[in-house]
């Protein structure tokens, strides 16, 4: 690494070459055990409205979408395959990014290549990155922001403030999780440069102009309001439970508004000390799932290193973890260990931060031999702490699959081609003009083959009660049952005791080898 001076400093070819080498091993790792085609619950939203181009459920994700619709025009492979490789991009992205970040801060080119090798294999980016899921977008735009920084600290350079701040901007479309590291970033820029009014202008203008984009994107894509957009999947027949009216629903403001803020969400976000403890506990307690016990201990290495060496990368870093985890174990919602990546990512750094330690101890020890002995050590902590990572995925590997496959807690539970193939079966038996109101693990499933792969734009799937804290059916949705069960057939996936109280009966019928329950009116029979 050229260290000239401040201004002139630029990364060697060797270090260009390595991050372009572990991002590449790491997409290979990646689409080797990529997911093959249609994913349940929130994978399949992503791949049905990155064809279409519509906004998802809160927050919205516009940013990723349009991304994600980039690789749905890649030449081979399904949408629902390319959706998926574009989260195995990102998070080689990421892992690219990981490399060049440590690389800003330490001189261990080994340290660089074990932080950027340990997050590839840690376990839930790893089986976020062969999904349609937003994590590792997310993280690819944290760790890019956090490279603009730190590049800037070292050149000099306003335009990467500029940069940094664009994507920081540009993230609220991706994942919201990525604006905790914006007070570690302000505190960074403020040690660094107190004072100086240009740097401050660079990243509050980037971070504006990635604002406006998000929001021309947010609006572009709410105008485009494809068949199969949130509010014809969920929230439109449960407006009742959100305070909304039809002619709310009609307003793009109003739309805009209901899903940027997040008020699906919004009451998940319950800070309580009690529950924060019992959440943190068990987030130590899956460290060792994530990372090897030798990784986990080079991070506490690292962090001692960084108070005592690097006050304002620890700063950086502390400050974004600490609010991370304040937020995280403050979060009720089911899935809350994929919001842990952006932790994890901080993580590996630290880890880095461990490892570049040892690497500057045996160089005061043997000054002979110090580059062979360095190298040495090195990939023996390597091999020993990612071997433990892998080999446990390998017969995975091996045979080309999904390493997670009905894993406690992860989003697959059996094999992709089966739950494309019983959702395309059941679709081509589905009724004209049909509704079925299914449970948000099957609605974009049903979408996707009905809109995605079939010709059956008439088919409408709903999500009955989008609002998991407020219990029971919205009345909203027995509206939308009585002004339209005299034109179009309406099923439920299970009988529902409101919508019997409110003058309907439910008749079993089989459709293919999945049973639906017909609405009817009772005064009829």
């Amino acid at each position: 690494m050229k260290t000239t001076s401040k201004n002139n400093f630029s990364f060697s070819p060797i270090d260009w070459i390595i991050a372009a080498s572990v991002g590449l091993l790491s997409l290979a790792l990646y689409v080797r055990t990529l997911a093959p085609g249609v994913l349940p619950s929130d994978s399949a939203e992503f791949q049905v409205l990155a064809e279409q181009l519509g906004i998802a459920h809160c927050p919205g994700y516009p940013v990723y979408l349009l991304l994600a619709k980039l690789f749905t025009f890649l030449p081979f492979g399904d949408i629902a395959y390319r959706v998926n490789l574009f989260s195995a991009f990102m998070a080689a992205l990421t892992v690219t990014g990981v490399y060049l970040a440590n690389r800003l801060l330490l001189p261990s080119r080994w340290a660089a290549i074990f932080g950027a090798m340990l997050l590839t294999v840690s376990y839930t980016f790893w089986s976020q990155a062969v999904i349609a899921e937003v994590y590792s977008a997310g993280a690819a735009f944290t760790v890019w922001i956090v490279t603009c920084v730190l590049g800037w600290e070292k050149t000099g350079k306003n335009y990467l403030l500029f940069v940094g701040g664009l994507l920081g901007g540009l993230s609220l479309g991706v994942h919201t999780s990525v604006v905790v590291v914006a007070p570690g970033i302000l505190v960074y820029l403020w040690l660094h440069q107190k004072g100086r009014s240009a740097i401050w202008r660079s990243a509050i203008s980037g971070a504006l102009a990635g604002v406006l984009i998000w929001l021309l994107v947010f609006t572009i894509l709410d105008s485009n309001y494809p068949p199969a957009n949130i509010f014809n999947g969920a929230y439109e027949t449960a407006r009742s439970s959100y305070g909304l009216s039809q002619e709310d629903v009609q307003k793009p403001w109003v739309r805009i508004w209901f899903v940027a803020t997040n008020q699906q969400w919004r009451s998940a976000l319950d800070f309580d000390w009690k529950e924060m403890q019992e959440q943190a506990g068990t987030y130590v307690s899956m460290l060792p799932r994530e990372f090897s016990f030798i990784s986990i201990a080079l991070m506490v290495l690292g962090v001692v290193c960084l108070l005592w060496k690097r006050r304002d990368a620890a700063a950086l870093f502390g400050m974004s973890l600490v609010i991370h985890w304040l937020i995280s174990f403050n979060y009720r919602v089911r899935d809350i260990y994929v919001f842990y990546i952006t932790g994890y990512v901080i993580l590996a750094i630290f880890a880095a931060f461990g490892l570049d330690w040892i690497c500057q101890l045996l160089a005061r020890v043997s000054t002979k031999w110090d580059r062979h002995l360095r190298a040495g050590v090195s990939l023996l902590i390597i091999v020993f702490s990612l071997g433990g990572m892998l080999v446990p995925r390998m017969p995975a590997i091996r045979e080309g699959q999904v390493p997670f496959i009905g894993e406690e807690g992860y989003l697959l539970w059996e094999d992709p081609a089966a739950i494309s193939g019983i959702a395309s079966m059941t679709v081509a038996q589905m009724k004209p003009e049909s509704v079925f109101f299914v449970d948000w693990l099957w609605l974009y499933v049903y979408y996707y083959a009905a809109h995605v792969e079939g010709e059956r734009l008439d088919l409408r799937f709903i999500e009955p009660n989008p609002r998991s804290d407020v219990p029971g059916l919205p009345h909203s949705v027995i509206e939308f049952i009585d002004a339209n069960i005299d034109t179009r057939p309406i099923y439920f996936s299970r009988p529902n005791h409101q919508v019997e109280r409110a003058g309907f009966e439910f008749e079993r019928r089989r459709i293919w080898s999945t049973n639906f329950f017909q609405v009817v009116r009772r005064e009829r029979r």
